[in-house]
């Protein structure tokens, strides 16, 4: 595990930042009276994870490869922190859901069946925490793979930007 150390607290790090971002979401109404603006604001998220990433990378070359490191070598660094992320989405959603704003899914429904006409049926299999865990799986994959490539390109080194 010594191997994966940089990865699995950088790990740690997104987890908390993202329930820090859940948790201040709430308390500034997005899960209730202005929900109709959470999803817009949610999408800043990816400021602070692509910042995450890209301190988590920049430290692994330092750190592990000495300053120098390849393409190869910072989006396996990347991906490895990708999958952790991924692992822990179930427990960050459950987390967000359950303690820091409980009523998040009802008024969700809510919102969709009386502002944009979703039939209450469709409501309730689309916005739901298996639906939300699903989602958080696929959209961490493909975020982070996007994510590691980005930074791997930048921070490459450039003795290595044939790699």
């Amino acid at each position: 595990m010594k191997k994966y150390q940089i990865e699995i607290k950088w790990t740690g790090i997104h987890f908390l930042v993202y329930l820090l971002w859940m948790f201040s979401e709430r308390l500034c109404g997005l899960h209730g009276r202005h929900i109709q603006y959470q999803q817009l604001v949610s999408v800043f998220i990816l400021v602070p994870s692509l910042l995450i990433y890209a301190l988590a990378l920049l430290e692994k070359k330092l750190k592990v490869f000495q300053g120098t490191i390849t393409f190869k070598q910072a989006f396996k660094s990347g991906m490895l922190l990708t999958l952790f992320i991924v692992l822990l989405s179930p427990i960050s959603q459950l987390i967000t859901t359950r303690l820091i704003s409980p009523d998040y899914f009802e008024n969700m429904r809510d919102f969709a069946v009386t502002h944009q006409g979703m039939p209450p049926g469709e409501a309730q299999s689309r916005l739901n925490i298996g639906a939300f865990i699903m989602q958080s799986l696929v959209g961490g994959l493909i975020t982070g793979a996007l994510f590691s490539a980005l930074v791997a390109i930048v921070i490459r080194t450039k003795s290595s930007r044939g790699v």
